[in-house]
């Protein structure tokens, strides 16, 4: 049975009545945040009231949570696109940093460019990227994807309105970096394809009649659904049938998969502390992450993930990085740390203080600003982010993470910076530290 039959605009209103409070709810079990969980609900019903064709509700709490996931779907692409946006302003130079109405103009072309990159096909989308970012020449285009000279321009010719939406990018701001320009076509790409994936399988799921709970299982947001897991700036310890002790970092998820004859954990978000028990039954142990697979030997070790890799810290014991097929690639000691993905790995010292979190603390020893911040994020309901001028700024200190803000008073105080806390798209708060007034 379908999910939706027509229903009239102001039936919208008992809709909102009926069921508004469960949405709320619902999303605040899924989400960890009462303020998201609120702006998501909100914004739901207002995408229906938007709706010019009639809207539906055979199944009313399942068409409204289907709703609420494809608004959270743009909501997130947005905002790691805006993310990304202030990641390179803080790298720019400030004779380059763009003004207020700049910034407002240049973001709001990144966002029309990804409108446009999200209707692409991937063939014509890698074909756009090797012209645009590559400068390649169509016959190279051709040779490189193994199609035709034909088919290269059909290609491009699709992508015109995204080619005409990248040039007045690069026009309206041509005195920034070029370099500035490319990583945001990159975002750009990176942030819809997941997207683009995810609309396909809610289109899939609908034209099926799947249940809500069906939903739930095979959607992307998987952590929500995870055997544990930790909202923002929360930390869980869990002790296991075998005595193994898990502690989750902030906004961490994880699925348990104990049998006859192995041990499993697979992490889906965040950061994880393991501190392996003795199995009676000797069954092996392994950690699985998208990025890699680890066996632990009798130790005590983090696991995280990040945006395109994977990490791993040995505090005791020995774990061994698997590759694809189980087999050994990597044995790391107590102190030594990888980062790794499908594709390789690289073996560093362990940091001094990366284990800090575990004691509710965030230390810093002459890190920049910027990267101090982009850690503190972790532990925020907002964003933050500081003015490209005082990206360097170097910040030690050790701090509770239990108050963010009085984290970011403490910095502010301390470099005489301000610290202001604007509104932008979608009811989104981003704190951004700048220099104070003298």
């Amino acid at each position: 049975m379908p999910l939706a039959e027509p229903l009239q605009r102001q039936d919208i209103a008992t809709l909102y009545a009926e069921h508004h409070g469960w949405l709320q709810g619902w999303l605040r079990k899924k989400l960890g945040s009462t303020a998201c969980a609120a702006d998501v609900a909100h914004d739901t019903f207002m995408r229906l009231l938007d709706r010019e064709d009639a809207v539906a509700a055979r199944e009313p709490r399942a068409f409204l949570a289907t709703v609420a996931q494809r608004v959270l779907f743009n909501h997130y692409r947005r905002q790691k696109l805006e993310q990304a946006y202030l990641d390179v302003l803080a790298q720019l130079p400030p004779r380059h940093a763009p003004s207020p109405e700049e910034r407002a103009l240049l973001l709001a072309t990144v966002f029309e460019l990804d409108r446009m990159l999200d209707g692409l096909p991937p063939p014509v989308k890698r074909a756009f990227l090797l012209r645009q970012l590559d400068e390649l020449p169509q016959e190279d285009i051709a040779r490189q994807l193994g199609i035709s000279l034909a088919t290269v321009k059909r290609h491009l010719q699709r992508a015109g309105s995204a080619t005409q939406a990248w040039q007045q990018l690069q026009t309206q701001h041509e005195h920034l970096p070029p370099a500035m320009h490319a990583t945001l076509l990159r975002a750009c790409v990176q942030a819809n394809a997941p997207r683009r994936h995810a609309v396909k399988t809610l289109a899939l799921l609908l034209a099926c009649g799947a249940s809500l709970y069906a939903f739930e299982r095979r959607s992307p947001w998987r952590g929500w659904m995870a055997d544990y897991r930790t909202a923002v700036n929360q930390r869980r310890v869990v002790t296991l049938d075998d005595g193994t002790q898990l502690t989750l970092n902030t906004s961490s998820a994880v699925n348990i998969a104990y049998d006859g004859e192995r041990r499993s954990i697979e992490l889906l978000a965040g950061e994880i502390f393991i501190a392996t028990g003795k199995d009676a039954a000797h069954r092996p142990f392994f950690v699985g992450t998208p990025h890699g697979s680890l066996q632990a030997l009798g130790t005590r070790f983090t696991v995280r993930l990040h945006e395109q890799y994977a990490s791993a810290g040995v505090l005791e014991g020995t774990v061994a990085m698997l590759t694809g097929d189980g087999a050994q690639r990597l044995l790391l000691h107590p102190g030594e740390s990888a980062h790794f993905d499908t594709d390789g790995h690289h073996r560093q010292a362990l940091a001094p203080y990366g284990g800090a979190w575990l004691d509710g603390m965030l230390v810093a020893r002459d890190m920049r600003l910027a990267d101090f911040l982009a850690e503190l994020s972790r532990y925020s309901d907002h964003p933050l982010a500081c003015a490209p001028a005082v990206a360097s700024l170097r910040v030690s200190g050790s701090y509770p993470l239990a108050d963010v803000s009085a984290i970011l008073d403490a910095v502010s105080t301390s470099l005489q910076l301000r610290r202001n806390t604007v509104t932008r798209f979608w009811g989104h708060q981003v704190v951004r530290i700048e220099l104070a007034a003298r």
